[in-house]
């Protein structure tokens, strides 16, 4: 499933950190898997309600380059100590190769050590399992366990119908059915954060209605973020499979519709 809702959207989605695309065609002379776009590498959660989280570090997110063998990117992480051993908001640059084979190893200088990623790649948009290991610094962790895909672009018109979720419950709220659509276009090219910026528009009708813009919004690791401040009227929150479908989370329209979240799960047409 989405990794436990990707830990209940990072908790959530790591309070807005705030400042992929389809695999390309390999290079020339070069068998290996092309893996530029949108990535995450993340410790599954043992399944369980709560969600046992990872420690210090639960995920890298961001994105990557390849020309051949050779890759690049920036990534951020997300620790899950308190405090935390790295800031969501640091980017870290990311090197490594990919060889004849799809075994994958990425290097990523953090918080004073060094992360090791090892994976072979078989379809870069599903999970691929692989160890990533932390030597050094305030983020150290032995070999561990690792998921890492490649996320297809938000890039699309989503529907469906949310609700404001009852906090003790967990149920639809009666009476707050919105059926939305979202057409949403995901830019094929990251900022200097390693994040894809997104834009589009939103329709809503029911217990909320208005039509809104999209904007100051980025996509990393399949989650959707408000880059703050912002002056949107409107923020979409919450993620997507690898494939890009469905986008499980929900939106707030601040003005329009009060400010409460509308959550549920949209489908790509």
């Amino acid at each position: 499933m989405f990794r436990g809702i990707r830990f209940t959207l990072l908790i959530p989605l790591a309070l807005f950190i705030g400042c992929g695309v389809n695999p390309a065609p390999s290079a020339p002379g070069s068998s290996a898997l092309n893996l530029t776009g949108d990535w995450v590498v993340l410790v599954p959660s043992i399944p369980q309600v709560p969600p046992s989280l990872p420690s210090p570090l639960s995920d890298f997110m961001g994105a990557l380059q390849s020309s051949g063998s050779n890759i690049t990117g920036t990534f951020r992480a997300i620790s899950t100590t308190f405090p935390q051993c790295v800031s969501p908001t640091q980017n870290l640059p990311v090197s490594g190769t990919i060889d004849s084979t799809n075994k994958v190893i990425l290097t990523i200088p953090i918080a004073g050590g060094t992360a090791t990623i090892t994976a072979t790649i078989t379809t870069p948009q599903s999970y691929t399992s692989g160890t990533w290991q932390i030597v050094g610094g305030a983020c150290a962790m032995p070999p561990t366990t690792i998921d890492m895909a490649e996320f297809a672009p938000a890039t699309g018109t989503y529907t469906g119908t949310l609700n404001i979720q009852n906090p003790t419950t967990h149920l639809p709220v009666p009476g707050t059915a919105t059926a939305v659509t979202a057409t949403l276009v995901q830019s094929p090219t990251p900022n200097a954060d390693g994040q894809f910026p997104l834009s589009g528009t939103m329709t809503a009708s029911g217990a909320c209605t208005g039509t809104f813009s999209i904007n100051d919004e980025v996509v990393t690791g399949g989650l959707f973020m408000q880059v703050l401040p912002s002056t949107s009227p409107a923020a979409l929150i919450g993620g997507t499979l690898p494939t890009g479908s469905p986008l499980i989370g929900g939106f707030s329209a601040f003005s329009a519709c009060g400010s409460q979240f509308y959550s549920g799960t949209l489908i790509r047409q």
